[in-house]
């Protein structure tokens, strides 16, 4: 094959769509919203794009993001729509990542981040070229394809690609793991304690009819000790859970901030 690919209704270009990765990071004051843009398994068009084929100068020197591909070619005499926002693309592990900014002056760009932020909009779409040369039918029917150059990315409603679900942010998780540790601090000291109880419930074995030694042993330690000894170290394990808890929730947003 020497020409270029058309896999969409954009003369030469292919539009695939992927999954939001992260709600929201702050850089510099600036929120600036992680997506996972492409990845090198089968997409929905049954098409494979080599993760380290992509050709990112072009669009990082004019990285401009759209709603849904709208760039006014098929306006039909309407109003085009303008970027809502620009973004910046890297290769980061075996997916093609893209940090997106939102226009805080575009009412419509505000509103779509409002649904970003909300968890409404979860999804990006990348449209591209796949080079001459650098593609080649696969036995799905589709291209895999070697080398492609990226021209731009949307935001868009109805994500085509199968993967486009998006993860929790760490914000988001925050809640959930500590109910998880809780949950499971809780089940540990319930475990404890129920084997003090089994200890204290089993009889004592018999005496045998020896006679009684010169010396007399040690008195046997009350099924309690342990019981006592935490407490007079000051430690109460239902305080101690709550506190671990608490501790663990502060550290959280240390690391977030």
């Amino acid at each position: 094959m020497h020409g270029t690919l058309s896999r969409s209704l954009r003369v030469s270009a292919v539009r695939k769509d992927a999954a939001a990765l992260n709600v929201v990071e702050s850089v510099g004051g600036r929120r600036v919203y992680k997506f996972r843009a492409s990845d090198g398994d089968f997409d929905r068009y049954s098409d494979r794009l080599s993760v380290k084929g992509w050709r990112l100068d072009g669009y990082n020197a004019n990285g401009v993001v759209l709603f849904n591909h709208d760039d006014g070619a098929d306006s039909s005499g309407a109003e085009p729509q303008l970027p809502i926002g620009k973004g910046r693309v890297y290769v980061e592990g075996d997916a093609l990542m893209v940090d997106v900014e939102f226009d805080d002056e575009d009412d419509f760009a505000q509103r779509v981040e409002k649904k970003v932020a909300r968890g409404i909009l979860n999804a990006v779409s990348v449209r591209y070229l796949m080079l001459p040369g650098q593609y080649r039918q696969n036995e799905r029917g589709g291209y895999d394809c070697d080398a492609q150059e990226l021209l731009e990315v949307s935001v868009v409603t109805i994500p085509g690609n199968a993967r486009a679900v998006r993860a929790k942010s760490f914000e988001d998780a925050e809640e959930d793991i500590v109910e998880r540790i809780a949950a499971r601090v809780v089940e540990l000291l319930d475990a404890r304690a129920a084997a003090k109880s089994t200890d204290e419930e089993e009889p004592e074995p018999e005496a045998a009819d020896e006679p009684a030694p010169d010396t007399e042993a040690p008195p046997a330690e009350s099924p309690k000790a342990d019981e006592e000894e935490d407490e007079a170290k000051g430690f109460i394990a239902s305080d101690a859970a709550k506190s671990f808890v608490e501790a663990f929730r502060v550290y959280i947003r240390g690391v977030k901030q």
